[in-house]
C-alpha cells in the first residue's frame, strides 16, 4: 500500500527563499505521491518550471475508480509511468506550454531531412551538406555519452551548448577553428527549431567564438629553393598534380573550387579563368588571370584536347567527366611531403600563401593581388604582407634629401 507521506517542507513559491536558487537549478521534480484526502485522491508531485522559474505543484486527481483498491493500484502504475517519464526530462509545464514536447531526436530528424531537401534543390554545395552531417553525428553522439542524455528538446538549453562545445574542444582534442564551426552548426540547428515553433529562443545565441586573433592557421611560406624543388619533381613524376598546384600558386584556386573546374572555363586566347558562382566559394562569378606561363604547360599537358564538359581534374587528376574528392589532392600533397622530407607545416595552402606573398613582394599593385585572389577587400590582401621576414630592398637603399 502506497503511504501517505507529507510533502517536503520546502515552501517552492517563496521567491525570498535563500535556498530557492539552487533548489531551482538542482531539484527538477520530486517523486510522485499519492494523496488520500476525504475530498478527492490524487497523485501529487512538483516539477521546476523554466518559464515561472520557480517549482510548481502538479496535481492528477483518481477519483473515478470506485474501490480504494483500484484507486491504490491504478496509482501504482500511474506514479511509476509519470516517474519513468520524469528521469527522462517530460515536464508538465513544457509539454502544456508547446502542446507537444518535442522529442530531441525528432527535431534531429527534422534537421537532417531539411539538409538534405536544402542539398538536392541546390542550396546547399555538397560539402556543406557533408559538414553538417559530420557535426549532425557528433552531437548525437556527444549527447548519447552524457550520464543523463537529454531526451526532449527543451532540455537543450545554454549549458548543454557550452559542455557541448567544451566536449568537440577539450575531449576531441579539436582545433579552436573547429571549435568555432561548431558553434555556428549549434546556432544554425537552434535556429531552424526556434523557426519551426519547436523552441522559444536559441539558446547558443549568447555565446562567442574564440577570437581568430587568439590563434592562426598553422601555415609556412614555403622558401624558393623548396619551391624549386617541389617544382622539378613533378615535372618529372606527376605533372597533372604540378598542374593543381601552378592553379594554387599563381591563380589562387582554392582546392575545393579546382575540383568543380570544368574546361570550358578557360580561355586559351585571352589566357583567363571565369569562375561561375555555383562553383566559386564566395558564390560570385569572377574572371582572373592564367600567367602564360601556366596556359602554355596546359596546352603541353593536353589538357584542352578532352571534350570541354570534362572536368579538369578527375580520377587521377586528370581531365574527365567524374568530379572528385577534393581530399584526393590532399592526399597527392602529403605523399610528396613524405617523399621530399618536407616540414610539416607546408600545407597545400602554404602554396596559396607563398605565391601572394611573392607576388606582394615583386610590388605588383594590391589591387592587382586583391582581383587575382578575389578577395573581397584590401584589408585580408594586407594580412599576408606580415609573411615578410627579410629587409625591403627599396626602403634599405633609401636616401632621401634630410
Amino acid at each position: 500500500m502506497l503511504k501517505n507521506t507529507p510533502p517536503a517542507r520546502i515552501d517552492f513559491n517563496n521567491s525570498d527563499s535563500p535556498q530557492k536558487a539552487t533548489i531551482d537549478e538542482i531539484i527538477r521534480f520530486t517523486y510522485p505521491r499519492l494523496r488520500e484526502n476525504k475530498p478527492a485522491w490524487y497523485i501529487e508531485f512538483y516539477a521546476f518550471d523554466p518559464l515561472r522559474k520557480v517549482m510548481r505543484r502538479k496535481r492528477i486527481k483518481i477519483n473515478r475508480l470506485a474501490t480504494k483498491s483500484q484507486r491504490r493500484e491504478y496509482a501504482a502504475g500511474l506514479i511509476n509511468r509519470l516517474y519513468q517519464q520524469l528521469i527522462r526530462g517530460w515536464n508538465p509545464w513544457i509539454e502544456k506550454e508547446f502542446e507537444v514536447a518535442i522529442l530531441f531526436d525528432d527535431a534531429i530528424k527534422r534537421y537532417v531531412e531539411n539538409n538534405k531537401k536544402m542539398y538536392s534543390d541546390g542550396i546547399f554545395r555538397k560539402e556543406t551538406y557533408i559538414s553538417h552531417e559530420s557535426k549532425i553525428k557528433k552531437l548525437v553522439a556527444y549527447n548519447q555519452q552524457r550520464s543523463a542524455p537529454i531526451t526532449y528538446l527543451y532540455q537543450l538549453d545554454k549549458r548543454f551548448c557550452n559542455d557541448f562545445l567544451d566536449y568537440i574542444h577539450l575531449e576531441l582534442k579539436n582545433s579552436p577553428l573547429y571549435r568555432n564551426n561548431c558553434l555556428t552548426f549549434i546556432k544554425s540547428f537552434c535556429s531552424f527549431c526556434v523557426e519551426k515553433g519547436f523552441m522559444n529562443d536559441n539558446p547558443a545565441s549568447g555565446i562567442k567564438p574564440f577570437n581568430r586573433k587568439l590563434f592562426q592557421k598553422r601555415r609556412k611560406v614555403i622558401p624558393a629553393p623548396v619551391i624549386q624543388q617541389i617544382g622539378e619533381y613533378l615535372k618529372i613524376h606527376d605533372k597533372h598534380f604540378l598542374l593543381s598546384c601552378y592553379l594554387l600558386y599563381y591563380c589562387y584556386i582554392r582546392p575545393i573550387e579546382q575540383t568543380r573546374l570544368k574546361l570550358q572555363y578557360f580561355s586559351v586566347k585571352e589566357c583567363t579563368l571565369t569562375i561561375p558562382a555555383q562553383d566559386s566559394k564566395n558564390r560570385t562569378t569572377q574572371t582572373i588571370t592564367i600567367p602564360r606561363k601556366v596556359m602554355m604547360f596546359m596546352l603541353d599537358l593536353g589538357v584542352f584536347n578532352y571534350p570541354p564538359h570534362y572536368y579538369l581534374f578527375s580520377n587521377d587528376i586528370l581531365p574527365g567527366e567524374v568530379q572528385i574528392d577534393r581530399r584526393l589532392i590532399s592526399i597527392r600533397w602529403s605523399r610528396l611531403k613524405k617523399e621530399l622530407n618536407l616540414d610539416k607545416d607546408y600545407t597545400f595552402y602554404s602554396l596559396k600563401d607563398t605565391g601572394i606573398t611573392e607576388m606582394l613582394d615583386k610590388k605588383l599593385s594590391n589591387i592587382s593581388v586583391r582581383d587575382q585572389a578575389r578577395h573581397s577587400s584590401l584589408a585580408i590582401t594586407d594580412v599576408y604582407t606580415r609573411h615578410r621576414t627579410k629587409a625591403d630592398k627599396a626602403i634599405l637603399d633609401l636616401d632621401g634629401a634630410l
